[in-house]
């Protein structure tokens, strides 16, 4: 009898006398009914029992909790969207027992409903303890880690599939409804996702089939930095360290990677490109310096307009870097003198040279106040500069053939002509910024 007593004590903690909004008071709620009702406690009693269809509570070991249990599923009826209407009255219990029983309790009824399979059902629950106060934390904390491995397993399609026209409805609404959290569970997810996935795949292809994952731009830059952190990816094998550049470079390349990531994330993904493609995106102004030679550098001629490749100096030397993008939305690159301010480095029209004139060149790379747009294309030993409107024209310089006394001319090839004349149309980028 003392059991019973301390369950209807337990039952009876709750306020419900105008409390709860209109909606909640018209509804068929069962347990409402019963705690209303004016009843003896063995009553009471006796409608929990039947709902439950098992013996009395007197005789179980753990009367409160089971029959909570068994009022709760009554309750939701197979509904989960009723386990709303519980939550309202364990927001009104007056007992913190009561409260935490109906926490627990609607947890294992989210898992009777089969909603334990949607991760987004998940997050919904944990979403709505969150605001409680009262919540045991050992609790917040196993609904959280269900929800972690739950939405790694449904991560992981990407990543068994080498199709890249194929589509995870599903997947897309995780990944959508993250962007819109405050809280950084994708970090948790992924780290996850990758112990599973490169335990069955090659790093290679799960790096490959990271491009299947469609997301935000800085859950993007998230997913690829966890990557390149994971100890199988950092063997050394060339083929996979090319497709962790092409990742980054498709990423970085995105219009909008400037504006929606965070500047310490693209710090973090632009430390994983080689000196020259980081120059591109964290230096305030480059020297442009020729692959032929060690004091080659590109600047306005001693006497002409044109631009020729001199000694160094740090003052006329010093570029700043305009980035964009073209109509394919592919990024390009403009520099402006620092010396001879709002002065471009130009390459005017030329009329087309036979591809196979293997000597052929052009004088046509002026300093001009026109803006100018370059290709980037990146080779090994440093950089290289295709015109972006056509990229027919390779910019090349440090051939003495073309030079006109101290006017070392810089000029251009057809693009075709580039392997044949690497050196002399490779560049690389020093950082400039402190120049005056």
């Amino acid at each position: 009898m003392a059991s019973s007593s301390a369950w209807l004590v337990l039952l009876m903690g709750i306020g419900l006398s105008g409390a709860l909004d209109l909606n909640l008071q018209n509804s068929s709620s069962k347990l409402l009914t019963v705690l209303n009702t004016s009843a003896p406690a063995q009553e009471l009693l006796y409608h929990i029992d039947v709902w439950r269809n098992e013996a009395s509570a007197v005789a179980q070991d753990n009367p409160a909790s089971s029959n909570l249990e068994s009022v709760i599923r009554s309750e939701v009826g197979g509904d989960w969207e009723r386990g709303r209407l519980v939550l309202q009255i364990a927001n009104q219990a007056r007992t913190l027992e009561l409260k935490q029983a109906i926490y627990t309790a609607l947890w294992k009824e989210l898992q009777q409903t089969k909603q334990i399979y949607d991760p987004l059902k998940i997050l919904e629950f944990y979403d709505q303890l969150s605001v409680h106060t009262d919540v045991p934390l050992q609790l917040m904390d196993h609904i959280y880690r269900a929800f972690i491995y739950r939405s790694a397993q449904l991560l992981e399609a990407p990543f068994h599939t080498a199709s890249r026209v194929a589509t995870f409805p599903l997947v897309d609404s995780l990944v959508n409804r993250l962007t819109f959290s405050t809280f950084d569970y994708l970090r948790d997810i992924l780290e996850v996702l990758y112990d599973a996935v490169l335990a069955l795949e090659t790093p290679l292809s799960v790096v490959q089939r990271l491009g299947n994952f469609t997301a935000s731009l800085t859950q993007l830059a998230q997913a690829n930095l966890q990557l390149l952190s994971r100890q199988e990816l950092k063997r050394g094998d060339p083929e996979v360290q090319n497709a962790l550049q092409s990742n980054i470079r498709n990423l970085i390349s995105q219009p909008g990677f400037e504006k929606e990531v965070t500047n310490s994330l693209q710090s973090e993904i632009y430390e994983h490109l080689p000196n020259d493609e980081q120059l591109l995106y964290t230096a305030r102004k480059v020297c442009i310096r020729n692959g032929t030679q060690e004091n080659s550098y590109i600047y306005e001629c001693p006497q002409t307009y044109l631009i020729c490749s001199n000694a160094r100096d740090p003052k006329k030397a010093a570029y700043f870097i305009q980035r964009g993008h073209s109509n394919d939305s592919r990024p390009q690159f403009a520099f402006y003198s620092a010396f001879w301010r709002n002065r471009y480095i130009l390459m005017e029209p030329a009329t087309a040279t036979a591809s196979n004139a293997t000597n052929s060149i052009t004088k046509n790379v002026y300093s001009r106040p026109n803006i100018n747009w370059w290709r980037v294309v990146y080779v090994n030993g440093g950089i290289s500069f295709y015109d972006a409107a056509t990229e027919n024209s390779v910019l090349c310089g440090g051939d003495p053939l073309h030079w006109d006394g101290e006017e070392h001319h810089v000029y251009t090839r057809h693009a075709s002509q580039f392997s044949a004349h690497q050196a002399e149309c490779t560049w690389s980028l020093e950082d400039c910024s402190d120049a005056a």
